[in-house]
């Protein structure tokens, strides 16, 4: 079932605990083709929209599923994928001064989101399993000019960015956590699933201690 295009999957349809497939995406045509390892360029050829995706499935009782969430996100993105690359790339400029005080002169000339086109290109998507007001949470994983290695992440919820940084932001749990209220909650859940952890690697006789 792998290797589907991701907006013919129902929700709640059993997908596995990771799925990857793809997604047409019209408004990254002509952005450049960044399908090589870690977010390189693969192709002197612009991209054609189509973006490999990966998703983090939803678990019920250990079956992973596409949520309704999910399939509301990819729903919403398909239907509106020039309004969240908009959203995405007024993020960036709104971040270039950040940029390029840290990239310097590797940093290019950038004065309106048009300039992005011909310096960046969608990696991947990543599609996560969590969510706020019903609509799950999607990862840009970019390449980009100027950051050929870590490249660029953006992590977004519908049209509004959450988070901006190099490409591991793009699929952070806790940039989506912290933005939708659950982040207490996840840290408890972590911090006993270390201590069950410590517990069954202990030694037996150390339990009587």
């Amino acid at each position: 079932m792998n290797n589907q295009e991701i907006t013919e999957i129902p929700p709640n349809v059993i997908i596995g605990e990771d799925y990857n497939g793809w997604i047409n995406l019209t408004a990254w045509k002509g952005f450049e083709s960044r399908n090589g390892f870690y977010g390189s360029k693969d192709s002197k050829k612009v991209s054609n929209g189509i973006i490999k995706t990966h998703i983090i499935a939803e678990s019920t009782d250990y079956v992973y599923v596409l949520s309704q969430a999910q399939f509301n996100a990819i729903k919403f993105l398909k239907e509106n994928s020039e309004l969240v690359r908009d959203s995405l790339l007024n993020g960036l400029l709104e971040d270039y001064p950040n940029a390029k005080e840290i990239y310097e002169d590797f940093m290019p000339e950038i004065n309106t989101i048009a300039d992005y086109k011909s310096n960046l290109g969608v990696a991947f998507l990543h599609i996560m399993n969590s969510e706020k007001d019903d609509y799950a949470y999607v990862g840009f994983e970019l390449g980009c000019s100027w950051d050929e290695e870590h490249g660029v992440g953006v992590m977004m919820h519908k049209d509004r960015v959450v988070k901006i940084g190099l490409a591991d932001e793009s699929f952070n749990h806790w940039n989506c956590y912290h933005d939708n209220g659950t982040a207490e909650h996840e840290r408890r859940k972590w911090e006993v699933t270390q201590e069950l952890k410590h517990k069954k690697h202990k030694k037996w006789w150390k339990f009587w201690k």
